[in-house]
């Protein structure tokens, strides 16, 4: 089995789960194609997306005719007209495997029948509608929306740092309390309260501090989560993906650098 090696994109929702149709006009087809460049791995799979819609929607196909036009450099939206097969491709996922070659998945609307002429709609992109589910995610653990959207570094320091500043304040409460209980203490000599006082003065100070700048950590991890871009994972991880096979698509697993 061939493993996606580097520069994956993040594997879209799309690649597990079909999207669905707003209206009943079209539907959502995937279908996967691989070349020794992208341009040849796209037109592959954009020809199993015509093919498979006209034998169902019943257009006469030629496939030779079809595959040539491709190659030749004729964009699939040309094609769609001249041969009358409704599609609209609305994204697309590429991968470059250990070997050299390209894969590519495309997500295609296409007619749900020859006698009804689609209506195409935009697909709800995922990052329209993650802002909030990646800032829900910061506000319950911070930095873990940053991490969702690919930002693994900044993820992981702003959750490091949360800890720590909050950590610090509560341990820098509880020491100045033991500090009070000092004070308290009847036995306690005039200098050791003096020293108790100051340590109680600077732990409680430190604390104020600590959890001040935990509070404007968390309003700015909140931020960050909501705003910014999804983007690729940095370095080397493993990831769900699909992988082609006779019988279609079956989940696997993808080793993914990321440059």
């Amino acid at each position: 089995m061939a493993i996606p090696l580097c520069q994956a994109q993040r594997l879209p929702s799309w690649m597990n789960e079909l999207p669905k149709p707003g209206n009943n006009t079209y539907m959502y087809v995937r279908e996967a194609g691989e070349g020794t460049t992208l341009t040849e791995a796209l037109n592959t799979a954009l020809f199993r997306v015509m093919q498979s819609t006209a034998n169902r929607i019943g257009r006469p196909f030629d496939a030779q005719s079809v595959d040539k036009a491709l190659a030749g450099g004729n964009d699939y939206q040309t094609l769609s007209r001249q041969y009358n097969i409704p599609i609209n491709k609305v994204d697309q996922y590429d991968q470059q495997l250990a070997d050299g070659t390209f894969r590519v998945w495309v997500l295609c609307q296409v007619a749900v029948s020859g006698n009804i002429q689609p209506v195409w709609e935009e697909l709800r992109r995922e990052g329209e509608i993650n802002n909030w589910t990646s800032l829900a995610k910061s506000a319950v653990v911070p930095g873990l929306g940053q991490m969702g959207k690919g930002y693994s570094t900044e993820g992981a320091l702003t959750l490091g740092g949360e800890l720590l500043l909050v950590g610090t304040g509560i341990g820098c409460y509880f020491m100045a309390q033991l500090k009070i209980d000092v004070m308290h203490d009847a036995s306690t000599s005039y200098a050791d309260w003096n020293a108790a006082r100051s340590s109680y003065n600077t732990l409680q100070t430190v604390s104020y501090i600590a959890w001040g700048s935990a509070a404007v950590l968390y309003v700015f991890n909140l931020y960050r989560a909501f705003a910014m871009q999804p983007r690729r994972t940095n370095g080397l991880a493993l990831a769900p993906t699909l992988m082609p096979s006779h019988s279609g698509p079956t989940p696997g697993i993808s080793l993914t650098l990321n440059l």
